[in-house]
């Protein structure tokens, strides 16, 4: 049973940000999430859920927080967000190394299969385009392998989330960065269905968020990863 002032994180594997192994929740954003509570003095708890599943949930209030994405016109209609973010996420286009293509601009993309995840937001200039060629994978691990068979010609993710699973495949030879589509900062999501106790976590969250990063505990997080 959960802990009476416990906090319920749901969360999907976003490796090295968010993922589980040998049954322990572990990632740079999780280790900041439970700093940072722990300073409020709240306990939390994690949950694996899918994406797609997960931002519904936190929509209809089902779940108060999900770990972690952009801060978008969409989002911002159902979650608040902390005026501190986890992370600075870099989004690139990636092709295989045996492939001889040059991206030098989005629209550059348009003649591609290009490989995405599913419900994932990668920056409102690629988000807003239309007539591309689009194939969707269920998660970052999913598009690498999808990329490596040739079921596409290039796939967008986050760089150190596909260095990461890459690396884990041993496959980061085979895989080539050509193109930075967006870059920008992840945040912890709270449900504004949840009303002011959301939205007072999120401040008091950014807060110490903001705390970390000022006396050196965030950077000593994510260079353990």
């Amino acid at each position: 049973m959960a802990q009476r002032n416990a906090l319920p994180i749901v969360f999907e594997e976003y490796p090295p940000y968010e993922f589980v192994e040998d049954g322990q929740v572990k990632g740079i954003n999780m280790d900041i999430i439970r700093e940072a509570f722990k300073r409020m003095g709240i306990t939390p708890f994690f949950e694996p859920r899918p994406w797609n599943r997960a931002i519904y949930q936190l929509k209809t209030g089902e779940i108060l927080a999900l770990s972690s994405g952009f801060r978008t016109k969409d989002r911002q209609l159902f979650a608040y967000f902390p005026d501190t973010p986890l992370a600075l996420e870099t989004n690139m286009v990636i092709t295989r190394s045996d492939r001889d293509i040059s991206i030098k601009s989005l629209d550059d993309l348009r003649p591609l299969r290009i490989g995405v995840v599913r419900g994932y937001a990668y920056g409102t200039k690629f988000d807003t385009m239309r007539g591309l060629n689009i194939i969707e994978a269920q998660s970052a691990h999913q598009l690498l392998l999808m990329l490596l068979n040739d079921r596409m010609d290039v796939a967008i993710c986050n760089q150190t989330v596909f260095k990461y699973i890459a690396r884990k495949e041993e496959a980061l030879d085979k895989i080539r960065f050509v193109f930075e589509v967006s870059r920008e900062p992840l945040y912890l999501m709270f449900s504004r269905a949840h009303g002011q106790r959301a939205k007072q976590l999120a401040n008091d969250f950014g807060a110490v968020v903001r705390q970390m990063v000022k006396d050196g505990s965030f950077a000593a997080i994510e260079a353990r990863y």
